[in-house]
């Protein structure tokens, strides 16, 4: 089950962002507003997407080229094809099955019929003989086309058998669930064509866990998220949850296809087809060019192909006397303290790990979280009260471990240094793979008798001051200026709140493009309240005397930049008979680096006189002279004018790098002149939307 990201347009953006700011009914009413017009946890384009999850080492086709998927990732740097600038971390996916599933869809392609006829009674004899589930059937071509593939070809037989295999674990508990809440109990095949009973499993779009729940819905039905816990791979909750989900779209359709046709491609896409179709018949649709997407007119006839196979498992070869099922667990729970880790508890009652962790999958991090005192865990009835006589082995344990707070602009090497471990070892205890998912507040666990570094402030990971090459702007009364080093988990979003601004004003006073991603290491700088303190708002800041602070695209900038490199920019008067390869191997500069600094073609013909910018090693600037003044940017032209204004002038050219902040600094309430070619920061606003 899938929904449509909130990204495509800008009321949802609207809605999901004020549903994360309000709690209790506020949030849910905001929550139900965004899954109607979202179309509900469905949406077919990434159902189909999820369909064609690639196994490891797949290979993308775009147009007549093959392209490795994991070099494409890299590229994305890890994120999904079109994740917005708001999401700093996606998790990777996890599709334990993925080889299994690329036989199933390229059967799809190959076998399905392109229409949904119907037949009554059943068009082979031996249908006629099979039980049928507690859902509906309809003798469709593609329901036929289902079991037979699941019968007779090996890679169908190799599919079903996982399938009902690993559903042994969970279906009487499943089954049980969905007769409690008052649906089909053979609806649990949905969960069998989603994931194939496997809790963990996330797709390439975010759907997660045994019902393959999207973020926006699980919320609604009550599965909670945080860095620690994500209650979709909880089997026991998702249950529940997608059993609600679904006898709420039946309530809604009126008939079990339809409603599973909105589970998988959202009831608002569903909705639009039937005003467009006219049609209330999920068969009539899927005959109708366009009526239905392609992925959801195969979905329900697969899950009631599916449900016959679990009702005639001799027919099919999945008895137990074919395969070995996984046998049921029966499981209790047992409250263990905080930060305990699934893996001690397996070893403590020396129980299976990789079975605890499915129990226990909702912990995404392998260990309970570490806020309160007490958390639940599932256990193998039968090892519950082993586990509950050693809570005081499982407490000396877990209060070795301290904690720490996250501060917007950490990495794992910051944080490590700052507490004083080895940053493998916190990322191990934390299961984190990557920076993007520090966001401010999470909590992190870390062994207790850590040293910390007192004297490090917990600043990024290089001891080199920053280079804070940003627009000139004023700073108004009763307000200062920070620079702040972005990092993986940066997100406009998280800017805005932990400074207490907008990101409008980030924009501005940064000359940033809004549609872009934030890079790690960029600076940025934000004019906060003269009273702002980092530590109570957990964010890590540079003050203007810890930073080098120049105007971008200035003299100075480019002087302090090239001191990094141990370069320095000069000037070098033309010669007769100089061309730009003599002159680059004096200086040891291509004939490109040569052509790029000074803006010339490569062809360029140099003049006796001419002055060309040369970029030389510090002790080598034998033949050289002052470097002309650089072609002024748009950022420098918007110093100039604060100059003009009243502002205080720009640092002289030909300045070493600053220690301290430049005298042309931060924001001005008023407009200032910007050329029309760069509108960003046409206008430098001061603190607008500053809370406290």
């Amino acid at each position: 089950m899938r929904v449509p990201s909130a990204r495509r347009s800008p009321r949802l953006r609207h809605l999901w962002a004020a549903s994360r700011t309000q709690t209790g009914s506020a949030r849910l009413a905001v929550l139900i507003a965004l899954l109607a017009l979202v179309g509900g946890p469905g949406g077919a384009r990434a159902s189909t997407r999820a369909a064609e999850d690639p196994p490891p080492g797949a290979i993308d086709s775009v147009g007549p080229l093959q392209i490795a998927y994991e070099g494409r990732d890299r590229v994305r740097g890890g994120r999904p094809e079109g994740s917005t600038i708001h999401e700093a971390y996606v998790p990777r996916p996890v599709e334990p099955e993925a080889a299994e599933r690329a036989d199933l869809d390229a059967f799809e392609r190959r076998e399905l019929p392109p229409t949904a006829a119907l037949h009554r009674p059943p068009p082979e004899p031996w249908l006629r003989e099979l039980a049928l589930p507690d859902v509906p059937v309809r003798w469709s071509e593609a329901t036929v086309s289902y079991l037979r593939y699941f019968r007779d070809d090996p890679k169908g037989q190799a599919l079903i058998r996982g399938w009902i295999k690993r559903m042994g674990r969970y279906e009487r508990r499943v089954r049980a669930i969905l007769r409690e809440v008052g649906v089909p109990e053979d609806l649990a095949f949905v969960a069998m064509a989603e994931s194939g009973f496997i809790p963990q499993r996330r797709s390439r779009v975010g759907a997660a866990g045994m019902w393959q729940f999207m973020a926006g819905t699980g919320g609604v039905y009550g599965l909670q998220r945080s860095f620690w816990v994500d209650e979709r791979l909880d089997v026991e909750r998702s249950t529940y949850a997608a059993a609600a989900y679904l006898k709420d779209l039946r309530a809604r359709f009126g008939s079990w296809e339809m409603a599973l046709a909105a589970y998988n491609g959202g009831y608002g896409l569903v909705l639009k087809s039937v005003s467009r179709y006219n049609t209330n018949n999920f068969w009539a649709l899927c005959e109708i060019e366009s009526g239905l997407p392609q992925a959801t007119t195969r979905y329900i006839p697969k899950i009631i192909a599916a449900a016959i196979v679990g009702r005639n498992r001799e027919v099919f070869a999945v008895d137990r006397r074919a395969i070995e099922v996984l046998p049921a667990v029966e499981w209790d729970e047992v409250m263990v303290p905080s930060r305990t880790s699934i893996e001690s508890i397996a070893k403590l009652i020396d129980e299976d790990p990789a079975l605890l962790s499915e129990l226990n999958a909702q912990y995404i991090r392998g260990r309970v979280p570490p806020d309160g005192d007490v958390h639940p865990v599932r256990v193998p009835a039968a090892k519950k009260q082993l586990l509950q006589r050693s809570q005081g082995r499982l407490l000396s344990e877990a209060e070795t471990l301290a904690t720490t707070v996250v501060r917007l602009g950490e990495t794992t090497a910051s944080i490590a240094k700052r507490i004083g471990v080895k940053e493998s070892a916190l990322r191990s205890l934390n299961g984190i793979e990557d920076n993007g998912e520090l966001a401010r507040d999470v909590v992190l666990v870390y062994p207790g008798r850590a040293k910390p570094e007192v004297a490090s402030k917990g600043k990024g990971d290089a001891e080199e001051r920053p280079l804070a090459a940003v627009p000139a702007v004023v700073v108004g009364p009763g307000e200062r200026l920070v620079f702040f080093s972005a990092t993986r988990s940066t997100t406009p979003r998280g800017l805005a709140e932990a400074f207490g601004t907008s990101w409008e004003s980030i924009v501005a006073w940064n000359d940033l493009d809004p549609q872009a991603r934030i890079q790690p290491g960029q600076i940025l700088q934000v004019i906060v309240g003269a009273d702002f303190q980092a530590d109570s708002e957990r964010v890590v800041i540079y003050e203007p005397d810890e930073v080098d602070h120049v105007v971008r695209g200035s003299a100075p900038h480019l002087d302090a930049s090239l001191e990094r490199r141990g370069l320095v920019r000069r000037g070098y008067k033309v010669r007769s008979g100089d061309s730009l390869a003599k002159i680059g191997k004096r200086f040891q500069l291509s004939v490109g680096d040569l052509a790029r600094i000074n803006d010339v073609p490569r062809s360029h013909e140099p003049k006796r006189g001419d002055v060309l910018v040369v970029y030389v090693a510090k002790g080598k600037t034998k033949g050289t002279i002052r470097a002309p003044e650089p072609a002024p940017t748009s950022t420098v032209d918007a110093a100039a004018q604060l100059e003009d204004d009243g502002g205080a002038p720009e640092p002289a050219s030909d300045a070493k790098a600053p220690t301290s902040a430049p005298k042309a600094t931060p924001s001005r309430r008023q407009p200032s002149s910007r050329p029309a070619s760069t509108p960003a920061t046409n206008k430098l606003p001061g603190r607008q939307g500053w809370r406290r």
